[in-house]
């Protein structure tokens, strides 16, 4: 008999209301996650409950059958009061599990395809064919629903022309610095993916991925001394950056739905969005997405070389896979460093592992130094200061640091090749133009390295110096010297280096971050109102054959110091126009300079005074031919477009020679 008293509140879910089982009233419940139906877990809204007619208990007493559709929104449970639609999202994410292409094994149970040691390695040793084991979603053709949502992501995207622009300016003027795609393989495969029609495969998708990524990367070093302009096409730059990162957002995402596991592409896109995060000064965005990146590295096997188990594959594949993971270990190591963390990489990168083809067909000579030698020398340097990691915690110890410095000047410096040495030879020079500004940036992060050996010296309390033994005393003055001088080397890099690239205004992070950084110790050290001292009673030089640190701590004076952090702040006000690192670091440079006396930093009446600070003007030629891109006449550009308006470019092939150039020397 149905009661005529006051109706209770009905508290449980769905289901134990109609198992009259207790409920624990959670989301899910213990009842529906014991029975594995989280996604049937659902609960009525109390303020539905009030309206409807009161539940029909005592006639489903003894049956087991689901209770009515719930019309209403429903909530996690009777304590929330947010209304959520629970089942339809427990439901979307099995299907989308589903769709992802789970039935792999490896996606499954996490496992590395083709290792050597594993569960896999021994799957596949009891006999499973590959067809059997690899089960990869990429091989499943796009469903048509999200063909034609990659279809409309395509059609967004900005003329071809302002990619065409972006893409010749990074292989021209921007490649050099990272590498992380071989030019001749990508400028093929960018005219061939113009032709193809809608997008069919993952690999073209990600690939569309790469490309917006570069052309977002490249944007970040316009304007420069070259092309001073501020628009491509009538489109600023800025709005460029935008649609390529918005675009290239949805498409990635659509690329992991369809393959979790990832390729060779994606480590790269997800690379360069780094570099771009790097570039506009969000540091932990740049070390996010190396984590992503080297996630996606390690699945597909960029930190082993090729095992039998894994498809054939050319040797040039072969070869960028290393590459890519070597930039990814150079960054990892540096990043690690300079952030206090714990490296993604915790191993160090094995000779095996190397590079070791020769890729740069310009140069027709045998002896001319590989365009991929500067970040090959970038690795072993990582490599060599991993093996003295100190373990955190560790109390700075000065006799530690100074074997480490001589070890560096015995082991490695000595074997640097005689391009790349701190007096380098420059017979090169003038024929790979590229080579120069490689070598400078090599030598700064030397010395930024031996900057961190020796930086724990600043962050010791004076008491406990002076309670060291006078030897000891003695021998940290001593390598306050050094890091002076090891930052001082820094800042010279940096200058030369931002002069190299046409001393104008740049985003560039290295140019800011070790700007900032080795000014910051020299503050630091001229907080010492005696410092840099008599050059009295130190210890007697070294015999070292090379001392880059040694010679220089003879001419070290405060006044030169504080020119140089003077110096410093200025190039950061230049580029806090563009930079918000640099705006951010030039505030807190000069705050820093200010506490220090004798170090004030000159009003803006007295710099006034001094004259604008002087910078190169581009040249003539490159003023007048982009002045604005929307008022250039682009048919007199076909020489410089890989896609003219009227014809295919009769030079296009000499831009992509190389690979053939390139292949007939491996062979």
């Amino acid at each position: 008999m149905q009661s005529t008293g006051r109706k209770r509140v009905v508290s449980s879910c769905v289901p134990c209301y109609t198992r009259k089982q207790k409920c624990n009233r959670r989301y899910p419940c213990n009842h529906c996650a014991r029975r594995r139906r989280p996604e049937e877990c659902a609960y009525h809204s109390q303020a539905l409950q009030g309206s409807r007619a009161s539940l029909e208990t005592e006639d489903r007493r003894n049956e087991d059958v689901p209770a009515e559709p719930v019309a209403a929104q429903l909530q996690y449970g009777s304590s929330s009061s947010e209304p959520v639609s629970a089942l339809s999202d427990w439901s979307t994410r099995r299907n989308s599990a589903i769709n992802q292409g789970s039935e792999s094994l490896a996606e499954l149970f996490g496992y590395f395809e083709d290792s050597e040691s594993n569960t896999m390695a021994l799957v596949r040793k009891l006999g499973l064919s590959q067809e059997e084991i690899h089960q990869h979603a990429k091989d499943r053709p796009i469903p048509a629903d999200t063909s034609e949502e990659i279809q409309k992501n395509i059609a967004r995207m900005p003329d071809r022309q302002i990619f065409d622009f972006l893409v010749q300016y990074y292989v021209t003027e921007v490649h050099w610095i990272e590498q992380l795609v071989h030019p001749p393989w990508f400028l093929a495969r960018y005219q061939q993916w113009w032709g193809l029609g809608p997008l069919s495969s993952i690999f073209d998708v990600e690939f569309a991925v790469l490309v917006l990524r570069i052309c977002s990367y490249a944007a970040q070093f316009l304007p420069s001394p070259s092309y001073t302009i501020d628009r491509i096409r009538g489109m600023f730059l800025a709005d460029i950056r935008d649609a390529c990162d918005d675009i290239a957002e949805q498409l990635a995402a659509i690329c992991v739905r369809l393959d979790a596991r990832g390729s060779l592409l994606r480590v790269q896109h997800l690379a360069f969005t780094g570099l771009r995060a790097q570039c506009e000064g969000r540091i932990n965005t740049f070390w996010e997405a190396l984590n992503s990146a080297i996630r996606v590295a390690q699945r597909v096997g960029l930190h082993r070389g090729h095992v039998p188990s894994m498809p054939p594959m050319h040797g040039l594949e072969t070869e960028m896979r290393r590459r890519v993971f070597c930039n990814l270990y150079i960054w990892d190591s540096t990043l690690s460093r300079q952030l206090d963390r714990i490296p993604f990489l915790p191993c160090a990168l094995s000779p095996e592992a190397l590079p070791c083809m020769h890729l740069s067909p310009n140069i027709d000579d045998e002896g001319a130094p590989e365009g991929y030698s500067e970040r090959l020398i970038q690795a072993r340097l990582a490599n060599f200061w991993r093996s003295f990691t100190p373990r955190q915690g560790t109390e700075y110890d000065a006799t530690v640091a100074e074997e480490r410095y001589e070890k560096f000047c015995t082991d490695f410096l000595t074997t640097l090749p005689p391009v790349f040495a701190l007096e380098p030879s420059e017979e090169w020079d003038a024929r790979i133009h590229t080579l120069p500004p490689q070598r400078q940036i090599l030598h700064m992060t030397i010395f930024d390295s031996l900057c961190y050996n020796f930086r724990p010296v600043l962050l010791r309390e004076q008491s406990q110096v002076q309670s060291l033994p006078a030897y000891k005393q003695v021998l940290l003055a001593s390598q306050r010297k050094a890091l002076a001088v090891a930052a001082l080397k820094v800042l010279d890099g940096v200058s030369s280096l931002h002069a190299m690239l046409g001393g104008s205004h740049t985003r560039f992070a290295g140019i800011i971050f070790p700007t900032f950084e080795a000014a910051v110790l020299l503050v630091g050290l001229c907080m010492d109102a005696d410092f840099p001292g008599s050059g009295e009673n130190y210890p007697p030089s070294t015999t070292l054959r090379i001392d880059p640190l040694g010679s220089g701590k003879a001419q070290l004076t405060r006044h030169r110091c504080a020119r140089a952090a003077h110096g410093a702040l200025t190039r950061l006000r230049t580029l806090a126009e563009v930079s918000n690192m640099a705006s951010v670091g030039a505030q807190t440079l000069a705050r820093l300079i200010d506490k220090v006396p004798n170090l004030r930093v000159p009003s803006a009446e007295e710099r006034i005074q001094a004259g604008p600070v002087q910078r190169p003007t581009p040249s003539s030629d490159a003023t007048t031919q982009w002045p604005s891109f929307e008022h250039s006449d682009l048919s007199g550009l076909s020489d410089f477009f890989l896609t003219p308006p009227q014809e295919p470019d009769a030079n296009w092939e000499v831009l992509i020679a190389g690979l053939d150039s390139s292949l007939n020397k491996q062979q």
